[in-house]
């Protein structure tokens, strides 16, 4: 019906492109705000306390720790970005290595 339409020339290419975009809505790349990551990508183990770390040790491939290893490979808890998982939303999230980092309160994480 949308190439009858284009070929009898009643409405354009650029209309029917816009008008599915519309329907679609906007394009969202990589996570949604509601998924949570939960995978370590260095113990390669399940935890609910995953985040993100800006960090700046060679000895670590991975950005996403969970706080044990974050503990132990001495990843200070300043270079986490997100607050993304439920105990560092509830402010329950607690560093053995160093301080815990304080979020502003009105921010609840970083998009990643």
């Amino acid at each position: 019906m949308k190439d009858a339409l284009i070929k009898a020339g009643l409405i354009s290419k650029e209309q029917v492109r816009r008008d599915e975009i519309e329907k679609k809505g906007p394009q969202q790349k990589g996570v949604h705000e509601h998924h949570v990551k939960t995978h370590c990508a260095q113990c390669n183990k399940p935890a609910e306390d995953v985040e993100y770390y800006e960090h700046t040790n060679r000895s670590l491939n991975s950005k996403w720790l969970c706080v044990s290893c974050a503990d132990k490979n001495w990843i200070h808890d300043d270079t986490r970005q997100t607050q993304q998982s439920m105990a560092a939303r509830s402010n329950r999230f607690q560093r053995f290595y160093g301080p815990t980092k304080k979020f502003a309160p009105g921010k609840d994480f970083k998009k990643r």
